[in-house]
């Protein structure tokens, strides 16, 4: 057999096995599996079993100096997430057993690079070098959330808990935003390794083994739309994403 022929048969069966063997499919999140108590908010008795979370988020990106810019923001999660759908809960619900869950953020980058798109706009990229995030929960869902001078206003939430706080981002990889005024606006991710629950988040949040979650790294990440501003100049992004744990 000559060697040519032995590569040819080699590579097809190199194709065969790879066609054979999908690729690993992520999830939305990808994120450790949890179990949220649901009882605990209170709202009836009902463990939903998710790996993530989604939400839809406004903010106010500050433009603080030449290539550097400090982001403010919200976000409200929007439903529990498995490996491929939407997990039943009551979150959002409008009856008395119903409750939000919201968070803050706050993002510090630097710009790293500016490109054109494909259609020749702007693109700005930049490296996010410190950031936090807290989460809370709304157990009437009567809290209000604004944005107002480059800051967050909240009102009705004397009755809120706070679930968890995280304030220190990875080196690598490093946490990234991207915004373009393209049609597509841009990106974000945000990765924090400090993640800590706080006693009411110990409660709601547990592992498949029934103890309080004790995961560290948190991802944060989205997309977004451009408004109320350029990209050079202060403007108020909004868009949705993901929130999830990770080993």
């Amino acid at each position: 057999m000559s060697r040519n022929t032995l590569k040819a048969l080699l590579g097809c069966a190199l194709f065969s096995v790879q066609w054979m063997v999908p690729s690993r499919a992520l999830a939305v999140g990808n994120g450790v599996p949890f179990v949220f108590r649901e009882g605990f908010v209170p709202a009836n008795a009902h463990p939903v079993s998710a790996d993530s979370l989604d939400f839809t988020y406004h903010s106010c990106v500050d433009v603080v100096d030449n290539g550097i810019i400090q982001e403010t923001g919200y976000f409200w999660i929007s439903s529990f997430q498995d490996v491929d759908s939407v997990v039943d809960s009551q979150i959002n619900y409008y009856l008395a057993n119903g409750y939000h869950i919201y968070g803050k953020y706050t993002l510090h980058a630097e710009q790293c690079s500016t490109q054109q798109t494909c259609h020749n706009d702007t693109r700005v990229n930049y490296d996010i070098d410190g950031a936090s995030l807290s989460l809370y929960l709304d157990p009437q869902s009567d809290t209000t959330l604004s944005i107002q001078n480059c800051g967050v206003v909240a009102n009705g939430f004397a009755d809120d808990r706070f679930l968890g706080v995280a304030n220190a981002v990875a080196n690598m990889p490093v946490s990234m935003k991207s915004e373009t005024d393209d049609l597509a606006n841009g990106d974000f991710e945000v990765r924090f390794v400090n993640w800590v629950f706080s006693n009411d988040g110990q409660q709601l949040f547990r592992d498949g083994n029934g103890n309080p979650l004790a995961v560290p790294n948190l991802v944060f990440n989205g997309n977004l739309t451009l408004l109320g501003g350029p990209l050079f100049m202060d403007h108020h992004p909004s868009g949705s994403g993901n929130l999830y744990w990770i080993d």
